[in-house]
């Protein structure tokens, strides 16, 4: 599996920033400026948490970037994201044995042994893109067993089982083998095992093709960030309870344990004010 978000389209800024102190920050990972309940933080960006609430209207984050860099000599690795990382410390004994290199950029000298993190700034309009996981696994395949099929889908099919519970008209499907390999639909039925496309498949499906199925689609969707701030989760998007609002323009499913998707964040993600 795959972790992370990127920078999709144009260019961004970056600016160093000051950790809380305590948590783990990963390369890659989604930032916000404040935590939970509009909580101001400690330092300057706190990794993402989990979405709470309707567009998170309960946690009310308001987000940040993506990490980019660290102030730190001494790469460090975590083996379950692959990534590099960094955890704020707090004492003078651990900032002082730290062995650290910022090269004195923005507000920081370069003598400053506090855990830094650079930021690549996101804003409303900033197309991102982040890799789609299932919790702790690859998006699942799902595999035809129902057969004889003359309607591209459009009389439900029997699959095997998704990994989520289908939200009708919010979710897509990519067809991974098959006379119809390579095309997408959007689902309108909430079915784990009979999927149910409005626009047909151009061609019949049979026993054993394959497909992946998203809680997502391109246009507007509601999606569930997890790792913390490191992948879209694509057994949690798409419900009715916790996520964020955003607005996908491609989905990209062709490589199996490198789906991504390209977005940008609805704008309320960006208010501190809202309610």
């Amino acid at each position: 599996m795959n972790y992370g978000f990127e920078i999709a389209e144009g260019t961004t800024r970056t600016y160093w920033a000051a950790s809380d102190g305590t948590s783990t920050y990963y390369m890659g990972q989604l930032v916000a400026f404040t935590a939970a309940s509009k909580a101001a933080t400690p330092g300057t960006v706190v990794p993402l948490a989990v979405p709470a609430g309707a567009f998170d209207t309960t946690n009310f984050q308001v987000v940040a970037g993506i990490v980019v860099g660290f102030s730190d000599m001494k790469q460090t690795f975590n083996t379950t994201f692959n990534k590099q990382y960094a955890t704020g410390v707090v004492t003078q004994a651990n900032e002082l044995a730290r062995d650290f290199y910022n090269g004195g950029t923005g507000m920081y000298s370069p003598n400053d042994p506090q855990v830094l993190i650079q930021v690549a700034e996101i804003l409303p309009q900033t197309v991102i893109r982040g890799y789609i996981n299932e919790t702790a696994a690859s998006v699942t395949v799902e595999t035809d067993t129902g057969g004889a099929d003359s309607t591209g889908y459009t009389t439900a099919g029997t699959q095997s089982a998704s990994a989520f519970t289908p939200v009708a008209n919010t979710c897509s499907v990519y067809c991974r083998s098959g006379k119809n390999m390579g095309l997408w639909r959007t689902t309108n039925d909430t079915s784990t095992t009979a999927m149910d496309v409005t626009v047909a498949f151009p061609y019949d499906v049979v026993a054993g093709d394959t497909f992946a199925r998203f809680s997502l689609k391109q246009g507007m969707s509601l999606i569930y960030i997890g790792g913390p701030g490191l992948f879209i989760d694509n057994t949690l998007s798409g419900g009715t309870t916790n996520y964020f609002g955003a607005f996908v323009y491609n989905i990209k499913a062709d490589v199996a344990g490198s789906e991504y998707a390209e977005f940008r964040f609805d704008g309320c993600h960006f208010s501190q004010i809202r309610s």
